[in-house]
Protein backbone atom coordinates (compact mmCIF):
# COMPACT_ATOMS: atom_id res chain seq x y z
CA UNK A 1 0.00 0.00 0.00
CA UNK A 2 0.95 3.26 -0.80
CA UNK A 3 1.91 6.07 2.14
CA UNK A 4 -0.42 9.45 1.30
CA UNK A 5 2.20 11.26 0.46
CA UNK A 6 3.32 8.88 -2.70
CA UNK A 7 -0.15 10.13 -4.31
CA UNK A 8 -0.39 12.77 -6.53
CA UNK A 9 -1.79 15.98 -5.58
CA UNK A 10 -5.43 14.79 -6.16
CA UNK A 11 -6.03 13.44 -2.79
CA UNK A 12 -3.78 15.51 -0.33
CA UNK A 13 -4.96 15.12 3.41
CA UNK A 14 -6.24 18.44 5.24
CA UNK A 15 -4.48 20.12 7.41
CA UNK A 16 -5.81 19.71 11.04
CA UNK A 17 -6.64 22.64 13.03
CA UNK A 18 -4.20 23.48 16.13
CA UNK A 19 -6.77 23.06 19.48
CA UNK A 20 -5.73 24.58 22.57
CA UNK A 21 -4.35 22.97 25.49
CA UNK A 22 -7.71 21.65 27.67
CA UNK A 23 -8.23 24.09 30.60
CA UNK A 24 -7.47 22.48 33.99
CA UNK A 25 -10.52 21.30 35.98
CA UNK A 26 -11.43 24.12 38.19
CA UNK A 27 -11.18 26.75 35.65
CA UNK A 28 -13.73 24.68 33.03
CA UNK A 29 -15.54 23.44 36.42
CA UNK A 30 -16.29 27.56 37.21
CA UNK A 31 -16.90 28.10 33.84
CA UNK A 32 -19.71 25.40 33.15
CA UNK A 33 -21.16 27.13 36.45
CA UNK A 34 -20.77 30.51 34.86
CA UNK A 35 -22.45 29.72 31.35
CA UNK A 36 -24.95 27.42 32.52
CA UNK A 37 -27.34 30.37 33.54
CA UNK A 38 -26.90 31.73 30.32
CA UNK A 39 -28.11 28.09 28.38
CA UNK A 40 -31.23 28.25 26.20
CA UNK A 41 -31.52 24.86 25.23
CA UNK A 42 -33.25 25.15 22.29
CA UNK A 43 -31.29 28.16 20.39
CA UNK A 44 -28.35 25.72 21.79
CA UNK A 45 -30.33 22.66 19.44
CA UNK A 46 -30.36 25.27 17.07
CA UNK A 47 -26.98 26.13 16.73
CA UNK A 48 -25.63 22.83 16.82
CA UNK A 49 -27.95 21.47 14.34
CA UNK A 50 -26.98 24.62 11.62
CA UNK A 51 -23.05 23.61 12.80
CA UNK A 52 -23.49 20.26 11.50
CA UNK A 53 -25.09 21.21 8.28
CA UNK A 54 -22.60 23.54 7.48
CA UNK A 55 -19.58 21.27 7.87
CA UNK A 56 -21.57 18.57 5.94
CA UNK A 57 -21.57 21.16 3.01
CA UNK A 58 -18.24 21.84 3.30
CA UNK A 59 -17.22 18.31 3.62
CA UNK A 60 -19.03 17.43 0.39
CA UNK A 61 -17.71 20.82 -1.72
CA UNK A 62 -13.99 19.00 -0.46
CA UNK A 63 -14.84 15.91 -2.14
CA UNK A 64 -16.23 17.31 -5.25
CA UNK A 65 -13.36 19.41 -5.61
CA UNK A 66 -11.03 16.46 -5.55
CA UNK A 67 -13.51 14.28 -7.21
CA UNK A 68 -14.08 16.48 -10.21
CA UNK A 69 -11.83 14.20 -12.78
CA UNK A 70 -14.85 11.89 -12.09
CA UNK A 71 -17.53 14.88 -13.95
CA UNK A 72 -19.98 12.79 -16.55
CA UNK A 73 -19.37 16.06 -18.65
CA UNK A 74 -15.87 14.84 -19.42
CA UNK A 75 -16.85 11.22 -20.43
CA UNK A 76 -19.43 9.93 -22.90
CA UNK A 77 -20.53 6.35 -22.90
CA UNK A 78 -18.74 3.94 -25.51
CA UNK A 79 -19.79 2.51 -28.53
CA UNK A 80 -20.26 -0.54 -27.10
CA UNK A 81 -21.53 -2.30 -23.90
CA UNK A 82 -17.87 -3.77 -23.79
CA UNK A 83 -16.12 -0.60 -24.49
CA UNK A 84 -14.71 1.73 -21.70
CA UNK A 85 -16.22 5.23 -20.91
CA UNK A 86 -13.89 8.05 -23.09
CA UNK A 87 -12.96 11.52 -22.67
CA UNK A 88 -15.43 13.83 -24.18
CA UNK A 89 -13.03 16.17 -26.05
CA UNK A 90 -16.25 18.47 -27.52
CA UNK A 91 -18.02 19.28 -24.55
CA UNK A 92 -17.94 22.45 -23.59
CA UNK A 93 -16.09 22.16 -20.38
CA UNK A 94 -13.41 20.55 -22.32
CA UNK A 95 -12.99 23.55 -24.61
CA UNK A 96 -13.07 26.21 -21.87
CA UNK A 97 -10.33 24.71 -19.99
CA UNK A 98 -8.32 24.46 -23.21
CA UNK A 99 -9.03 27.79 -23.85
CA UNK A 100 -7.58 28.69 -20.38
CA UNK A 101 -4.14 26.99 -20.91
CA UNK A 102 -3.98 28.52 -24.62
CA UNK A 103 -4.21 32.09 -22.97
CA UNK A 104 -1.60 31.42 -20.66
CA UNK A 105 1.59 33.80 -22.79
CA UNK A 106 4.31 32.71 -19.68
CA UNK A 107 4.65 29.19 -21.33
CA UNK A 108 4.90 28.66 -25.61
CA UNK A 109 2.70 25.74 -26.52
CA UNK A 110 5.99 22.98 -27.03
CA UNK A 111 6.34 24.02 -22.69
CA UNK A 112 2.52 23.73 -22.03
CA UNK A 113 1.96 20.43 -23.81
CA UNK A 114 5.09 19.34 -22.26
CA UNK A 115 3.45 20.03 -18.59
CA UNK A 116 0.42 17.90 -19.46
CA UNK A 117 2.51 14.65 -20.54
CA UNK A 118 4.17 15.09 -17.16
CA UNK A 119 1.13 15.60 -15.43
CA UNK A 120 -0.23 12.47 -17.48
CA UNK A 121 2.95 10.54 -16.70
CA UNK A 122 2.27 11.29 -13.02
CA UNK A 123 -1.35 9.96 -12.98
CA UNK A 124 -0.17 6.71 -14.93
CA UNK A 125 2.16 5.57 -12.14
CA UNK A 126 -0.85 4.31 -10.32
CA UNK A 127 -2.91 2.72 -13.66
CA UNK A 128 -3.81 -0.14 -11.68
CA UNK A 129 -6.48 2.64 -10.38
CA UNK A 130 -9.29 3.37 -13.13
CA UNK A 131 -9.46 6.78 -11.57
CA UNK A 132 -6.03 7.81 -12.13
CA UNK A 133 -5.84 6.41 -15.87
CA UNK A 134 -9.09 8.68 -16.82
CA UNK A 135 -7.13 11.92 -15.15
CA UNK A 136 -4.18 10.47 -17.33
CA UNK A 137 -6.47 10.60 -20.56
CA UNK A 138 -7.93 14.21 -19.67
CA UNK A 139 -4.15 15.78 -19.12
CA UNK A 140 -2.74 13.91 -22.34
CA UNK A 141 -6.09 14.94 -24.41
CA UNK A 142 -5.50 18.65 -22.98
CA UNK A 143 -1.84 18.56 -24.19
CA UNK A 144 -2.81 16.53 -27.70
CA UNK A 145 -5.35 19.29 -28.12
CA UNK A 146 -3.15 21.97 -27.69
CA UNK A 147 -0.37 20.73 -30.25
CA UNK A 148 -2.49 19.87 -32.79
CA UNK A 149 -4.51 23.19 -33.15
CA UNK A 150 -1.25 24.94 -33.16
CA UNK A 151 0.32 22.55 -36.04
CA UNK A 152 -3.11 23.34 -37.75
CA UNK A 153 -2.40 27.20 -37.95
CA UNK A 154 1.04 26.60 -39.40
CA UNK A 155 2.93 27.13 -36.70
CA UNK A 156 2.06 30.66 -36.10
CA UNK A 157 1.60 29.88 -32.25
CA UNK A 158 4.64 27.84 -31.72
CA UNK A 159 7.23 30.27 -31.65
CA UNK A 160 5.21 33.97 -31.38
CA UNK A 161 5.60 34.53 -27.92
CA UNK A 162 10.08 34.30 -28.34
CA UNK A 163 9.75 35.68 -31.98
CA UNK A 164 7.47 38.36 -30.64
CA UNK A 165 10.44 39.44 -28.42
CA UNK A 166 13.44 39.07 -30.55
CA UNK A 167 11.41 40.12 -34.11
CA UNK A 168 13.38 43.51 -34.05
CA UNK A 169 16.66 41.46 -33.87
CA UNK A 170 15.97 38.66 -35.82
CA UNK A 171 16.15 40.44 -39.58
CA UNK A 172 16.54 37.14 -41.68
CA UNK A 173 13.84 35.94 -43.20
CA UNK A 174 15.04 32.25 -43.53
CA UNK A 175 16.55 31.98 -39.95
CA UNK A 176 12.81 32.99 -38.45
CA UNK A 177 11.57 30.38 -40.79
CA UNK A 178 14.15 27.74 -39.30
CA UNK A 179 13.43 28.48 -36.14
CA UNK A 180 9.56 27.39 -37.02
CA UNK A 181 10.43 24.61 -38.43
CA UNK A 182 12.72 23.77 -35.50
CA UNK A 183 9.65 24.53 -33.10
CA UNK A 184 7.26 22.16 -35.58
CA UNK A 185 9.45 19.02 -35.49
CA UNK A 186 9.36 19.57 -31.59
CA UNK A 187 5.97 19.35 -31.55
CA UNK A 188 5.37 16.74 -33.61
CA UNK A 189 7.76 14.80 -31.55
CA UNK A 190 5.86 15.69 -28.11
CA UNK A 191 2.89 14.89 -29.66
CA UNK A 192 3.77 11.36 -31.07
CA UNK A 193 4.76 10.70 -27.46
CA UNK A 194 1.32 12.09 -26.22
CA UNK A 195 -0.56 9.78 -28.27
CA UNK A 196 1.83 6.93 -27.62
CA UNK A 197 1.00 7.45 -23.57
CA UNK A 198 -2.12 8.04 -24.28
CA UNK A 199 -2.89 4.57 -26.04
CA UNK A 200 -0.97 3.04 -22.66
CA UNK A 201 -3.44 4.18 -20.59
CA UNK A 202 -6.88 3.34 -22.87
CA UNK A 203 -5.17 -0.10 -22.47
CA UNK A 204 -5.58 -0.09 -19.00
CA UNK A 205 -9.04 1.24 -19.60
CA UNK A 206 -10.02 -1.45 -21.31
CA UNK A 207 -10.35 0.58 -24.26
CA UNK A 208 -8.58 -1.30 -27.20
CA UNK A 209 -9.89 0.51 -30.01
CA UNK A 210 -9.11 3.83 -28.93
CA UNK A 211 -5.50 2.50 -28.06
CA UNK A 212 -4.95 1.27 -31.64
CA UNK A 213 -6.10 4.74 -32.85
CA UNK A 214 -3.72 6.40 -30.62
CA UNK A 215 -1.13 3.78 -31.10
CA UNK A 216 -1.48 4.41 -34.84
CA UNK A 217 -1.16 8.50 -34.80
CA UNK A 218 2.01 8.01 -33.02
CA UNK A 219 3.64 5.81 -35.86
CA UNK A 220 2.22 8.78 -38.49
CA UNK A 221 4.62 10.86 -36.35
CA UNK A 222 7.34 8.59 -35.57
CA UNK A 223 7.58 5.18 -36.98
CA UNK A 224 10.35 3.70 -35.00
CA UNK A 225 7.96 4.17 -31.34
CA UNK A 226 8.85 0.21 -30.41
CA UNK A 227 6.31 0.48 -27.32
CA UNK A 228 3.25 2.08 -29.82
CA UNK A 229 3.75 -1.50 -32.56
CA UNK A 230 3.38 -3.09 -28.85
CA UNK A 231 0.55 -1.48 -27.65
CA UNK A 232 -1.01 -1.52 -30.79
CA UNK A 233 -0.67 -5.61 -31.12
CA UNK A 234 -1.86 -5.92 -27.53
CA UNK A 235 -5.40 -4.47 -28.42
CA UNK A 236 -5.72 -5.90 -31.15
CA UNK A 237 -4.76 -9.35 -29.29
CA UNK A 238 -7.63 -8.31 -26.73
CA UNK A 239 -10.17 -8.14 -29.60
CA UNK A 240 -9.20 -11.16 -31.16
CA UNK A 241 -8.09 -9.73 -34.13
CA UNK A 242 -5.06 -11.85 -34.64
CA UNK A 243 -3.90 -10.94 -38.31
CA UNK A 244 -4.27 -7.39 -37.54
CA UNK A 245 -2.31 -8.40 -34.62
CA UNK A 246 0.29 -10.15 -36.60
CA UNK A 247 0.74 -7.26 -38.97
CA UNK A 248 1.82 -4.50 -35.76
CA UNK A 249 4.26 -7.18 -34.46
CA UNK A 250 5.44 -7.81 -37.89
CA UNK A 251 6.23 -3.61 -38.55
CA UNK A 252 7.89 -3.18 -35.42
CA UNK A 253 10.27 -6.27 -35.65
CA UNK A 254 11.27 -4.27 -38.42
CA UNK A 255 12.31 -1.34 -36.88
CA UNK A 256 13.65 -3.45 -34.05
CA UNK A 257 14.17 -7.32 -35.06
CA UNK A 258 15.44 -8.24 -31.12
CA UNK A 259 12.57 -6.77 -29.58
CA UNK A 260 11.43 -9.36 -26.54
CA UNK A 261 7.94 -8.33 -26.05
CA UNK A 262 7.28 -7.97 -29.78
CA UNK A 263 8.50 -11.60 -30.62
CA UNK A 264 6.73 -13.26 -28.18
CA UNK A 265 3.47 -11.63 -29.22
CA UNK A 266 4.20 -12.81 -32.50
CA UNK A 267 4.49 -16.28 -31.74
CA UNK A 268 1.44 -16.26 -29.74
CA UNK A 269 -0.54 -14.35 -32.28
CA UNK A 270 0.99 -16.33 -34.91
CA UNK A 271 -0.50 -20.07 -33.30
CA UNK A 272 -3.82 -18.63 -32.53
CA UNK A 273 -4.39 -16.75 -36.27
CA UNK A 274 -3.66 -20.68 -37.93
CA UNK A 275 -5.72 -22.22 -35.43
CA UNK A 276 -8.61 -19.49 -36.31
CA UNK A 277 -7.91 -19.49 -40.21
CA UNK A 278 -8.07 -23.79 -40.18
CA UNK A 279 -11.55 -22.66 -38.45
CA UNK A 280 -12.83 -20.19 -40.94
CA UNK A 281 -11.72 -23.03 -44.01
CA UNK A 282 -13.71 -25.20 -42.06
CA UNK A 283 -16.86 -23.59 -41.37
CA UNK A 284 -16.96 -22.63 -45.31
CA UNK A 285 -16.47 -26.18 -46.27
CA UNK A 286 -19.01 -27.06 -44.00
CA UNK A 287 -21.11 -23.91 -45.62
CA UNK A 288 -20.58 -25.09 -49.12
CA UNK A 289 -21.59 -28.67 -48.01
CA UNK A 290 -24.88 -27.50 -46.16
CA UNK A 291 -25.75 -25.69 -49.53
CA UNK A 292 -25.24 -28.62 -51.68
CA UNK A 293 -27.56 -30.71 -48.95
CA UNK A 294 -29.95 -28.07 -48.74
CA UNK A 295 -30.17 -27.84 -52.48
CA UNK A 296 -30.49 -31.47 -53.06
CA UNK A 297 -33.15 -31.85 -50.17
CA UNK A 298 -35.49 -29.19 -51.12
CA UNK A 299 -35.12 -29.39 -55.20
CA UNK A 300 -33.96 -32.75 -56.46
CA UNK A 301 -35.43 -34.86 -53.10
CA UNK A 302 -38.64 -32.87 -53.19
CA UNK A 303 -38.37 -32.96 -49.19
CA UNK A 304 -40.19 -30.20 -46.98
CA UNK A 305 -37.80 -29.85 -44.00
CA UNK A 306 -38.58 -28.13 -40.31
CA UNK A 307 -37.56 -27.39 -37.25
CA UNK A 308 -38.12 -30.25 -34.55
CA UNK A 309 -40.76 -30.98 -32.10
CA UNK A 310 -39.60 -33.75 -30.03
CA UNK A 311 -36.63 -33.59 -27.74
CA UNK A 312 -34.27 -36.07 -30.01
CA UNK A 313 -34.12 -32.73 -31.51
CA UNK A 314 -32.32 -31.93 -35.41
CA UNK A 315 -31.03 -35.18 -37.07
CA UNK A 316 -29.31 -34.81 -40.40
CA UNK A 317 -29.57 -37.36 -43.33
CA UNK A 318 -26.45 -39.27 -44.52
CA UNK A 319 -25.34 -39.10 -48.13
CA UNK A 320 -24.42 -43.06 -48.87
CA UNK A 321 -22.03 -42.51 -51.58
CA UNK A 322 -21.69 -46.00 -53.00
CA UNK A 323 -25.86 -46.62 -52.52
CA UNK A 324 -26.02 -43.13 -53.80
CA UNK A 325 -29.26 -42.71 -51.46
CA UNK A 326 -30.03 -40.86 -48.45
CA UNK A 327 -30.30 -42.81 -44.72
CA UNK A 328 -32.25 -40.97 -42.15
CA UNK A 329 -32.81 -41.30 -38.35
CA UNK A 330 -35.92 -42.40 -38.32
CA UNK A 331 -38.35 -42.85 -34.67
CA UNK A 332 -40.82 -44.76 -34.16
CA UNK A 333 -43.46 -44.14 -31.08
CA UNK A 334 -45.83 -45.79 -29.62
CA UNK A 335 -47.95 -42.98 -28.64
CA UNK A 336 -50.10 -45.43 -25.81
CA UNK A 337 -46.78 -46.23 -23.59
CA UNK A 338 -45.28 -43.29 -24.74
CA UNK A 339 -42.46 -45.26 -25.51
CA UNK A 340 -40.02 -44.89 -28.80
CA UNK A 341 -37.69 -47.01 -31.03
CA UNK A 342 -34.90 -45.62 -33.24
CA UNK A 343 -34.12 -46.62 -36.51
CA UNK A 344 -30.61 -44.75 -36.61
CA UNK A 345 -30.54 -46.13 -41.07
CA UNK A 346 -33.57 -46.15 -42.49
CA UNK A 347 -32.61 -45.49 -46.35
CA UNK A 348 -34.75 -44.08 -48.31
CA UNK A 349 -35.33 -46.38 -50.59
CA UNK A 350 -36.10 -49.10 -47.87
CA UNK A 351 -39.59 -50.25 -47.17
CA UNK A 352 -41.55 -50.41 -43.91
CA UNK A 353 -42.49 -53.60 -44.29
CA UNK A 354 -38.44 -54.74 -43.73
CA UNK A 355 -38.08 -52.64 -40.74
CA UNK A 356 -41.57 -53.86 -39.68
CA UNK A 357 -40.30 -56.97 -39.39
CA UNK A 358 -37.30 -56.96 -37.27
CA UNK A 359 -39.03 -54.64 -34.78
CA UNK A 360 -41.71 -57.36 -34.43
CA UNK A 361 -39.82 -60.63 -34.73
CA UNK A 362 -41.94 -63.17 -33.50
CA UNK A 363 -38.40 -64.83 -32.16
CA UNK A 364 -37.52 -61.91 -30.56
CA UNK A 365 -37.77 -60.73 -26.98
CA UNK A 366 -40.94 -59.53 -25.73
CA UNK A 367 -41.75 -55.64 -25.67
CA UNK A 368 -41.57 -54.98 -21.80
CA UNK A 369 -44.15 -51.89 -21.30
CA UNK A 370 -46.67 -54.09 -23.79
CA UNK A 371 -47.94 -56.36 -20.68
CA UNK A 372 -51.34 -57.69 -22.96
CA UNK A 373 -49.12 -58.74 -25.82
CA UNK A 374 -51.06 -56.38 -28.21
CA UNK A 375 -48.63 -55.65 -30.56
CA UNK A 376 -47.40 -57.90 -32.53
CA UNK A 377 -45.74 -58.24 -36.42
CA UNK A 378 -49.96 -58.30 -37.50
CA UNK A 379 -51.60 -56.33 -35.16
CA UNK A 380 -49.64 -52.91 -35.78
CA UNK A 381 -50.04 -49.65 -38.00
CA UNK A 382 -48.21 -47.06 -38.71
CA UNK A 383 -49.11 -43.14 -39.14
CA UNK A 384 -47.52 -40.40 -40.15
CA UNK A 385 -48.34 -36.62 -39.60
CA UNK A 386 -48.94 -33.98 -41.74
CA UNK A 387 -48.93 -29.86 -41.37
CA UNK A 388 -46.34 -30.58 -37.94
CA UNK A 389 -44.43 -27.43 -38.74
CA UNK A 390 -43.85 -24.93 -41.07
CA UNK A 391 -40.93 -25.86 -43.88
CA UNK A 392 -37.70 -24.09 -43.69
CA UNK A 393 -36.72 -22.10 -46.93
CA UNK A 394 -34.13 -23.55 -48.65
CA UNK A 395 -31.69 -20.88 -47.33
CA UNK A 396 -32.56 -21.06 -43.88
CA UNK A 397 -32.38 -24.66 -44.32
CA UNK A 398 -28.59 -24.41 -45.47
CA UNK A 399 -28.36 -22.26 -42.47
CA UNK A 400 -29.41 -24.93 -40.13
CA UNK A 401 -27.39 -27.69 -41.51
CA UNK A 402 -24.56 -25.75 -40.97
CA UNK A 403 -24.86 -24.73 -37.54
CA UNK A 404 -25.46 -28.75 -36.44
CA UNK A 405 -22.64 -29.82 -38.87
CA UNK A 406 -20.52 -27.18 -37.43
CA UNK A 407 -21.12 -28.48 -33.72
CA UNK A 408 -22.40 -25.32 -32.63
CA UNK A 409 -25.66 -27.02 -31.24
CA UNK A 410 -26.18 -30.01 -29.59
CA UNK A 411 -27.97 -33.14 -30.74
CA UNK A 412 -31.11 -32.34 -27.65
CA UNK A 413 -32.27 -29.05 -27.37
CA UNK A 414 -34.03 -27.81 -24.13
CA UNK A 415 -37.66 -26.95 -24.05
CA UNK A 416 -37.05 -23.05 -23.84
CA UNK A 417 -35.11 -23.59 -27.29
CA UNK A 418 -37.32 -25.88 -28.96
CA UNK A 419 -40.25 -23.52 -28.27
CA UNK A 420 -38.38 -20.51 -29.78
CA UNK A 421 -37.37 -22.16 -32.33
CA UNK A 422 -40.71 -23.06 -33.38
CA UNK A 423 -42.50 -20.38 -32.73
CA UNK A 424 -41.93 -19.53 -35.79
CA UNK A 425 -43.09 -22.18 -38.04
CA UNK A 426 -45.88 -23.91 -35.59
CA UNK A 427 -48.77 -24.27 -37.55
CA UNK A 428 -51.94 -24.47 -36.63
CA UNK A 429 -53.45 -27.60 -34.59
CA UNK A 430 -56.40 -27.82 -36.93
CA UNK A 431 -54.27 -28.26 -39.90
CA UNK A 432 -52.55 -31.62 -38.53
CA UNK A 433 -53.69 -34.79 -39.25
CA UNK A 434 -52.34 -38.36 -38.54
CA UNK A 435 -52.63 -40.17 -41.44
CA UNK A 436 -52.27 -44.52 -42.35
CA UNK A 437 -49.56 -45.44 -44.28
CA UNK A 438 -51.13 -46.94 -47.42
CA UNK A 439 -48.52 -50.00 -48.02
CA UNK A 440 -46.22 -50.95 -45.80
CA UNK A 441 -44.25 -51.85 -49.07
CA UNK A 442 -44.11 -47.74 -49.30
CA UNK A 443 -40.64 -46.57 -48.61
CA UNK A 444 -39.76 -43.82 -46.52
CA UNK A 445 -39.18 -41.83 -50.02
CA UNK A 446 -42.95 -42.14 -50.69
CA UNK A 447 -43.91 -40.61 -46.86
CA UNK A 448 -41.35 -37.68 -47.60
CA UNK A 449 -43.06 -36.36 -51.07
CA UNK A 450 -46.21 -36.70 -49.41
CA UNK A 451 -47.74 -32.97 -50.43
CA UNK A 452 -48.59 -32.02 -46.68
CA UNK A 453 -45.70 -33.99 -45.00
CA UNK A 454 -42.83 -31.91 -42.85
CA UNK A 455 -40.14 -33.48 -41.43
CA UNK A 456 -39.64 -32.04 -38.20
CA UNK A 457 -36.21 -32.79 -37.25
CA UNK A 458 -36.33 -36.03 -37.97
CA UNK A 459 -38.73 -38.11 -39.98
CA UNK A 460 -41.63 -39.85 -37.34
CA UNK A 461 -43.91 -42.52 -37.55
CA UNK A 462 -46.57 -43.17 -35.03
CA UNK A 463 -47.50 -46.98 -33.83
CA UNK A 464 -50.77 -48.21 -32.78
CA UNK A 465 -52.49 -51.33 -32.72
CA UNK A 466 -55.21 -51.15 -35.38
CA UNK A 467 -59.06 -51.44 -34.47
CA UNK A 468 -58.09 -50.78 -30.65
CA UNK A 469 -59.94 -48.36 -28.71
CA UNK A 470 -57.11 -46.63 -28.36
CA UNK A 471 -56.57 -45.87 -32.47
CA UNK A 472 -59.93 -44.40 -32.48
CA UNK A 473 -58.76 -41.65 -29.30
CA UNK A 474 -55.67 -41.31 -31.11
CA UNK A 475 -57.44 -40.30 -34.38
CA UNK A 476 -59.96 -38.12 -32.33
CA UNK A 477 -57.13 -36.67 -31.45
CA UNK A 478 -57.38 -36.89 -27.55
CA UNK A 479 -53.47 -37.47 -27.88
CA UNK A 480 -51.17 -35.27 -28.28
CA UNK A 481 -47.09 -34.56 -27.62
Amino acid sequence: MHEMNDFPPLFLPHKRKKTKKKKTKKKQKNHHKKMASKFNFDELANETLSSQQEETKKKKETKDNDDWQNHPMFWEKGENGNCEDWFDENSDEFQALKALLQDDDDLSVKEKAEMQKQKGNAQLKYKMQKMYARKAVEEYTLGIALCEDALKQGGRLLVENKIEEDKELKEDKEEEEEEKERERKEIQTILSQLYNNRAFAALNLGNNKRCIEDAEKCLELDERNIKAYFRAATACKNLFDYEQCLKFCKRGLEVEKDAPELKSLKKVAKKRYEMEKEEKEKRLEINRGSEVLAKTLTRTKKIKWGPPRLHTGQRLPEYDEQANVFAFFTLIVYPEFDQTDVIQQFRENDSFKAHLDVLFDPNGPPLPWDEKNEYDRNSVGLYYETNAVKPYEEEALAMKIAEYAGGDVKETMMQSELELNLEAHRTDPRDRKFVQLKSENWTLEDVLKEKDYVVSGHPTLFCVVKGSAFEKRFLDGQWTY
